[in-house]
């Protein structure tokens, strides 16, 4: 485990310990509606939900209401998803081309480069892709 500090070893210690258990599997059995939407808060999802080195960096997909649902609050909404689409009007080969994205209509941008993304608790917020892309262009110039 070089390379870890301490919380990481701390927090894969956790794991193994559950998996040698017999308190979670590695791939645990699930109905794909629980997985997808209404959500999984046992096991090792649970477990990071309460793990104090882990519960406040967990991705939005988890909530406290229902655990982890890989669309958790995706359902028939578009929340945190903002879009500018052309309608043709000048242009017919921009028809439907989304210009512009943001979380609402007062964040919006031309380019995903300035993106923020929120940990579940929204106490930790970062640039949503700060790598580069594939040629090694980062920020405006990327492609991702």
């Amino acid at each position: 485990m070089v390379g870890l500090g301490t919380a990481g070893k701390a927090g894969l210690f956790g794991v193994e310990n559950m998996l040698k258990a017999g308190t979670d599997e590695l791939f645990p059995l699930t109905k794909v509606g629980n997985f997808l939407f209404r959500g999984i808060d046992t096991g090792a999802a649970g477990w990071m939900m309460t793990y104090v080195l882990t519960k406040d960096r967990l991705p939005p997909v988890f909530r406290p209401e229902n655990g982890f649902a890989l669309f958790n609050g995706k359902q028939d909404t578009s929340e945190n998803e903002c879009y500018q689409v052309e309608t043709g009007q000048e242009d017919w080969e921009q028809h439907t081309v989304i210009t512009k994205w943001g979380k609402d209509s007062q964040s919006l941008r031309e380019d995903l480069s300035e993106a923020k993304t929120c940990t579940w608790t929204g106490k930790h917020c970062q640039k949503w892709w700060p790598n580069a892309d594939a040629d090694g262009n980062t920020g405006e110039n990327s492609t991702c």
